[in-house]
């Protein structure tokens, strides 16, 4: 273990801790239950990093929120959805117990109809699944020194988008940014969701602040659908919009024959 260990706190209260060792002892340490004294751990060989979170509530309140958004969008856009909730990501060949474990993490579509068959199967079935197939979004909701290297950790694990949620204790302001990952390539950021088609940073914070205020099930099913139903007419809007494409083609052609004859010329 290095002498390099850090302490910080994070803009929503949750309390970090950060230290350095080798591989090997990432490993060994991976044996040890850390989640019975701290609700977000990551345990990284590849980076020598092991970072022991502490959230505050209000970090656990703004989880929980993301998981139901994600849930109830997720069904709507892609027609299945499954939730990872404290789950280590790490790739295969890596240390079990090792690896990522962020706020919140997420399959839709297809990948999460192959979760859910996998979980039918057996739970080792699951966990081989989870090993073998990033989630196809990845939440984290408070963002700290501690989170460098993460974003190329989780491109090179094939996670497809991460959503970054910024807010601070004390204050009412949220603000979400989309990341496209690719392993080996920059992140991308996206004005809109290409795993939930259509969903916009401020329609995740806008349906942040429904889903809060809700008192019962049905209310916050309607503050998240309500969103999604909106995207999804403006979505038609458009394509309906739109005219064919070949007709300004067609058009352009037609005006650029008419203009090229001369008066009195013969129409061919």
């Amino acid at each position: 273990m290095t002498d390099s260990a850090t302490t910080h706190v994070g803009p929503l209260g949750s309390t970090i801790h950060v230290l350095r060792a080798d591989a090997g002892t990432v490993a060994e340490l991976a044996a040890i239950d850390w989640n019975r004294h701290f609700r977000r751990v990551c345990l990284d060989p590849v980076l020598g990093l092991i970072v022991l979170m502490a959230p505050s509530n209000l970090h656990e309140d703004l989880t929980d929120v993301f998981d139901r958004i994600v849930d109830i969008a997720g069904s709507a856009l892609t027609g299945a959805s499954k939730a990872l909730r404290h789950t280590r990501l790490r790739r295969p060949g890596e240390p079990p117990g090792t690896g990522m474990e962020p706020d919140a993490a997420y399959y839709v579509g297809e990948r999460a109809k192959g979760f859910r068959d996998a979980l039918v199967e057996s739970p080792a079935t699951a966990e081989a699944y989870v090993v073998g197939n990033a989630p196809d979004i990845v939440v984290e909701v408070e963002i700290t020194h501690a989170d460098e290297g993460k974003i190329g950790r989780y491109a090179d694990l094939g996670v497809r988008e991460l959503w970054r949620l910024h807010g601070r204790k004390g204050s009412k302001d949220l603000r979400a940014d989309f990341l496209a990952l690719a392993s080996g390539s920059p992140p991308r950021a996206l004005a809109a969701s290409e795993v939930l088609p259509g969903l916009t940073p401020d329609d995740v914070c806008e349906a942040v602040e429904g889903v809060r205020q809700s008192l019962t099930t049905a209310e916050r099913m309607d503050a998240v659908t309500r969103i999604v139903r909106r995207r999804q007419r403006a979505s038609v809007r458009v394509r309906e919009e739109d005219p064919p494409p070949y007709a300004p083609a067609s058009n352009a052609r037609a005006e650029t024959a008419t203009t090229a004859r001369a008066p009195g010329d013969p129409v061919s």
